[in-house]
């Protein structure tokens, strides 16, 4: 069975998407040092001939970076380029928009970048904005839940940046930040002053660093100062699932799901078998913040979601490969990795809280019950445009990414490289915290549950003065999200 997530691997039986391209910042691309090009370069590069990609695997520049040290040998970067070379030949989506080129003709991860198409879309976007390579290590501990830094996610407003998460048990848990936490200074310096290297290097260390941090607490009114020391931090992928609205009997749940990775499923399973408990009449799943990931994990919540009768004999999504190897049809998923049956809340609606990094999988859970007829109402911002994915394989320690298939639902559709807009527009209010029903992201939801419509210009003005007088902050509108939420849409 091919089970996929939307971020880049074939993670279960094989590894949607993560991104952000409001304005998409690319994902980092990291790769192994390599000597560099020497004046006379060794290549036995024949233009348009392209031998298997195997016959260069684990043929590494330096052995010693391999993830895999038992079968990596020595080579050089052109070994390593040759791999890249045929590997993209082999499995890319667009492999025939690539200009040939030789592997000696520059280091790997300068090679990387040339294996792509530079085509546009019809919109003017390239067309491939997603593939990217990282650190296999890193990758690896990623999909355990394990990440590096502060433990928060931040977003830039014109005046500065906002915490808009903090996960549990992390530095900046610890120093009792929270969202709607304003930092002004780091290091004694105010952040206007800050180059983005300096921003960057501060906020996001790759490394155990200690900083201090000017910061104004929401609901304090005084600012302070706290000092932090980044460290590994565990991930909880689905964070909060509460009751969030009791009108009379009507019952709302709400999920904050943040990353589709395998950790994720345990989370997701106890949240809709607390939700089908409790007989929820709605359901609103915040994926504001998830960029995606195994594809397996969103047909479960999508199957979880729908219910054995919506689902059966559908299609969770296409699988649409380059032609040369076959496409692949994926059903819903209706029992866990452990094979136990999941349990479903058989609904005919659901709410999705979506923003720029909407990507991916986080995507393909839209599309895929989209194309059962299930009421998806989206509620935010324009999600990422991802209806790619990838199956990550690394090679002398790094992990590489090329987008390898096209998704489309039951329906037959998956034209959505421009993302997915919004019934109502809501800001990401940071104001309140998320699971709040006054939040505007939630409030705007439940109000359009209860009038059918979105909430008027006029209407969003008061509520949003409303609760700028309840908590002295007037909500800010985020630019951007850091860290770059990574796309994945993972066949596992």
């Amino acid at each position: 069975m091919l089970r996929i997530c939307i971020f880049a691997l074939f993670l279960f039986a094989i590894v949607s998407c993560g991104g952000t391209d409001n304005s998409q910042t690319s994902a980092p691309q990291i790769a192994p040092d390599s000597p560099s090009t020497p004046s006379t370069s060794p290549t036995t590069w024949q233009e348009g001939v392209f031998p298997l990609s195997d016959d260069f695997y684990q043929v590494c520049a330096d052995p010693s970076k391999a993830y895999d040290r038992e079968t990596a040998v020595q080579g050089t970067y052109v070994d390593e380029n040759n791999w890249l070379r045929s590997f993209t030949h082999e499995t890319y989506l667009w492999y025939d928009e690539i200009e040939d080129t030789d592997p000696a003709c520059c280091t790997t991860p300068e090679y990387f970048e040339l294996m792509k198409t530079f085509e546009t879309t019809a919109s003017g976007n390239p067309k491939d904005r997603f593939s990217f390579s990282t650190n296999s290590k890193e990758w690896e501990e990623s999909q355990r839940g394990i990440t590096f830094g502060y433990g928060f996610i931040i977003g830039r407003a014109q005046e500065g940046f906002y915490i808009l998460h903090v996960e549990p048990g992390s530095p900046a848990d610890n120093a009792g930040l929270a969202r709607g936490t304003f930092i002004s200074e780091i290091d004694g310096i105010p952040v206007g002053q800050l180059s983005s290297e300096q921003l960057f290097s501060a906020l996001l260390p790759s490394r155990p660093e200690r900083h201090s941090f000017t910061v104004l607490v929401l609901g304090e009114s005084r600012p302070r100062s706290i000092n932090m020391t980044s460290a590994e931090v565990v991930k909880t992928p689905v964070l909060i699932s509460v009751l969030v609205n009791r009108a009379g009997t009507f019952k709302i749940g709400y999920m904050l799901f943040n990353d589709h990775i395998p950790p994720a499923e345990a989370g997701l399973i106890n949240a809709v078998r607390d939700f089908d408990r409790e007989d929820i009449d709605e359901l609103v799943i915040d994926l504001r913040y998830n960029g995606g990931g195994l594809i397996s994990i969103a047909s479960e919540l999508a199957f979880m979601i729908a219910g054995s009768r919506a689902t059966e004999n559908r299609l969770f999504t296409k699988v649409v490969t380059n032609g040369k190897t076959p496409s692949e049809s994926l059903p819903f998923l209706n029992y866990s990795t452990g094979n136990r049956p999941l349990p479903t809340l058989n609904l005919e609606r659901v709410f999705v809280l979506t923003g720029g990094q909407t990507c991916s999988a986080s995507e393909l859970i839209i599309n895929g019950l989209r194309g059962i007829g299930v009421d998806v109402v989206l509620i935010g911002e324009t999600t990422c445009g991802k209806p790619f994915g990838f199956a990550g394989t690394d090679n002398c320690g790094t992990t590489y990414f090329p987008i390898q298939y096209r998704f489309v639902n039951d329906r037959g559709f998956g034209d959505y490289e421009d993302g997915f807009s919004p019934t109502c527009r809501a800001r990401d209010d940071v104001s309140r915290p998320l699971g709040d029903s006054e939040e505007a992201r939630l409030g705007e939801a439940i109000t359009y549950m209860f009038t059918g419509e979105c909430t008027s210009q006029r209407g969003n003005q008061a509520r949003v003065q409303r609760r700028t007088e309840e908590s002295s902050l007037e909500p800010p509108e985020i630019i951007e999200i850091w860290p770059p939420i990574m796309p994945r849409a993972i066949v596992d």
